[in-house]
């Protein structure tokens, strides 16, 4: 493994999309920084601690994090803490906005005399609302719920203070990615390890949509902002596989690659408030300043979930 000299700061590293930058930085031969929560759940990482500089830090605690920055001194900052982006989880619409936009403001200002080449923004479709064409980053974002509100102003200071400060900040809006180690909550992992332990399937709305993407076509997508993010300064972009599918086709899917005897029960509950028809990315502008297309189409990456979950379902009982 060649030794990369830069040093990268991950928040989030313990949740789902980070747990996956952070092993692929590792593999990289990065040296990885991760800023946690005393309350963290390391399940998803806890392989990994070993290779990684570990700081225990609350984004809402300005002091403490500012401390902690100056020590790290990143050359890079991947930025995906967030809450309230699991369908399971309720949390009080206050904490919602604390750790968002509260936690994004906060993070970013302890960076601010950091000489940083590269400081990620992640942020979410939900930002956008529900749309009659695919989601463009220049459509007025109409968010219907206090998580889309709080990443979209997340989005807006970091985009701010990337104009007024020339700081090499962008903001990446993911849709819906899937792979190793989501969790337990979300559609493909509920979906996968039913279909393994062959249990009935209780599921809403089988003709809502959504625009899934394979988590290593977004990797791919945070290591190359790391040599180009000083050119796009204070822009935003959708990262999405721009074809959006609906659940009846990721779950019998699912059921065919298995080879599930599970039962599934559509509308066993009511539809949400973004089951819309239309849930999709326009990733023409991430493609062209990118040079970016997804190499996983989502057969192949539901394929590569299910071969892993395989292997893993013990993390899951």
């Amino acid at each position: 493994m060649i030794k990369i000299s830069e040093r990268l700061l991950v928040t989030g590293a313990a949740g789902f999309v980070g747990s996956n930058l952070t092993r692929r930085l590792i593999k990289e031969g990065y040296e990885v920084h991760i800023i946690t929560r005393e309350t963290s759940d390391y399940w998803r990482i806890k392989d990994m601690l070993p290779c990684l500089k570990n700081h225990v830090a609350d984004l809402l605690d300005e002091d403490g994090l500012k401390t902690v920055i100056q020590q790290i001194n990143p050359d890079v900052i991947f930025h995906l803490a967030n809450a309230g982006v699991y369908g399971g989880v309720h949390l009080p619409e206050k904490k919602v906005v604390e750790t968002n936009f509260i936690g994004t403001m906060n993070l970013i200002s302890a960076s601010n005399d950091i000489d940083y080449k590269c400081f990620i923004n992640t942020g979410s479709s939900a930002e956008y609302g529900p749309k009659k064409f695919p989601m463009k980053e220049t459509d007025l974002c109409e968010p219907i719920n206090v998580y889309g509100v709080s990443k979209c102003a997340a989005t807006l200071y970091g985009n701010y203070i990337a104009r007024i400060k020339d700081k090499p900040i962008i903001g990446l809006r993911l849709f819906s990615p899937f792979g190793p180690y989501d969790d337990k909550s979300r559609l493909m992992t509920y979906a996968i390890t039913n279909a393994l332990w062959n249990k009935p399937l209780s599921l809403g709305n089988p003709n809502a949509v959504r625009d899934y993407i394979y988590t290593e076509d977004v990797l791919d997508i945070y290591l190359q902002s790391i040599n180009i993010a000083s050119e796009l300064k204070g822009e935003v972009f959708n990262l999405g596989s721009g074809s959006q599918a609906t659940i009846s086709y990721i779950v019998n899917k699912i059921i065919e690659i298995t080879g599930s005897k599970s039962e599934i029960k559509w509308n066993s509950f009511p539809g949400r408030a973004h089951d819309t028809e239309k849930w999709e990315a326009d990733v023409e502008k991430i493609s062209k300043c990118f040079n970016w297309h997804p190499k996983y189409h989502i057969d192949d990456g539901i394929r590569q979930t299910i071969s892993w979950f395989e292997n893993n379902l013990r993390l899951y009982k």
